[in-house]
């Protein structure tokens, strides 16, 4: 049933067919969260708890969702944020956001342990773009990192505070997807089975 896109009409499917097409560690990778996901779930009833009020019979020739994130002018209000690694689940990873988040008049955030380096982001598109800085030991670095940015046109920056010790991610001890990896055996033929 949830063999292609086509047939994806929800988030629900969308997540059943990444679950599907994606090895297990790389699926629980995105798909999880620390602990016992605790805050994962809040946020995720937070956003069932959002109602949208429609404006209805008051016309639709000019509707206009733009809106200002971060002093950015943005056609909706959504915006594409960071993640790590995103060329482990798709072969573009960060480019393909990035031209997605350029079509739809939206910024494009990148992680300090992305795929695609800052340059090649800056080059390539000229929506606005984040930079989420992971505060390193070694302040040349951190430096480094942001003067990259500033010189790639890079427009807002987000600086993550709650990586001072790696979260708990119980999802990865059972696959192995750790630092250093220790795939189980199950998880090695995951990859297998999930070659794309």
């Amino acid at each position: 049933m949830f063999g292609n896109i086509n047939n994806c009409h929800n988030v629900k499917d969308f997540r059943n067919l990444a679950k599907k097409r994606l090895p297990s560690p790389i699926f629980h990778y995105i798909d999880g969260a620390a602990d016992d996901e605790i805050t994962y779930k809040r946020n995720t009833d937070a956003y069932e708890q959002c109602d949208l009020i429609p404006n209805v019979l008051s016309g639709v020739d000019k509707v206009d969702m733009s809106t200002t994130v971060m002093g950015q002018k943005l056609d909706m209000p959504l915006y594409c944020a960071p993640t790590a690694l995103q060329r482990l689940f798709h072969h573009e990873g960060e480019i393909g956001v990035a031209k997605a988040a350029e079509k739809f008049g939206t910024m494009f955030g990148i992680s300090s342990l992305g795929t695609a380096s800052i340059e090649e982001i800056s080059n390539l598109v000229k929506t606005p773009k984040l930079f989420q800085l992971y505060v390193h030991k070694d302040k040349g670095l951190n430096k480094a990192l942001i003067e990259r940015c500033k010189e790639s046109n890079f427009e807002a920056m987000a600086v993550t505070v709650d990586t001072a010790v790696g979260g708990n991610r119980e999802r990865d001890l059972y696959t192995g997807f750790t630092i250093p990896m220790k795939l189980k055996l199950s998880s090695v033929v995951s990859f297998m089975l999930h070659p794309k």
